[in-house]
């Protein structure tokens, strides 16, 4: 039986990606309301199969029918599928509402302090920061062209944005290096004595 923290963790977990993706099933967009049996409710999925693993890029809502087919894949097939119909979801949403995190920045923003441009500017670069130093720690280096783009994605910026993020944090007073590896990609690690 799961303790409280388990189900409170579940808990919030579902109303985030509710809140993130909408409350429906990635892969058939089923609410889950229709009908009241066991197979249309909506549950939460690990992309990566690691259920210990509650990083928000690894969540989504599916419904069991899904999720049980999901588990038949390896890991490898899972997390591409996946990633797969969040695009092609995210893609529609875009289509239909314009860009989520731009909306979403324009309600945070007090439009009375500074101008729109530099008050999303210091979320994202806020966020992105966080994302960045955070992947370092954990992987101790990232090529840079993944760190642009992984990190555009997973902020919602642009390229542009991230690219120029980086260009701060390896500038000679940044806490982070960049340097060419064996096969000659640029990677972005740590300064020695610093992170």
């Amino acid at each position: 039986m799961p303790n409280r923290f388990q189900v409170k963790q579940h808990e919030i977990a579902y109303k985030f990606i509710a809140a993130r993706d909408g409350e429906y099933c990635l892969i058939c967009k089923g609410d889950g309301k229709l009908k009241k049996s066991v197979e249309t409710k909506l549950q939460i999925d690990h992309a990566d199969n690691n259920t210990k693993n509650w990083g928000p890029a690894n969540l989504h809502l599916v419904c069991q029918k899904h999720n049980l087919w999901l588990r038949q894949m390896t890991a490898q097939a899972h997390r591409k599928t996946i990633y797969a119909y969040s695009a092609k979801n995210e893609r529609e949403r875009e289509k239909k509402l314009g860009v989520e995190t731009t909306h979403a920045i324009k309600e945070l923003v007090d439009y009375r302090s500074g101008s729109t441009e530099m008050q999303a500017n210091s979320y994202y670069e806020t966020y992105f920061r966080e994302w960045l130093l955070g992947e370092l720690l954990r992987l101790g280096s990232m090529p840079k062209k993944e760190a642009i783009n992984s990190g555009a994605e997973v902020v919602g910026c642009s390229q542009v944005t991230t690219r120029r993020y980086i260009e701060k944090l390896t500038s000679a007073v940044g806490n982070l290096k960049e340097r060419k590896d064996g096969s000659g990609v640029v990677i972005v690690t740590f300064r020695v004595g610093k992170g």
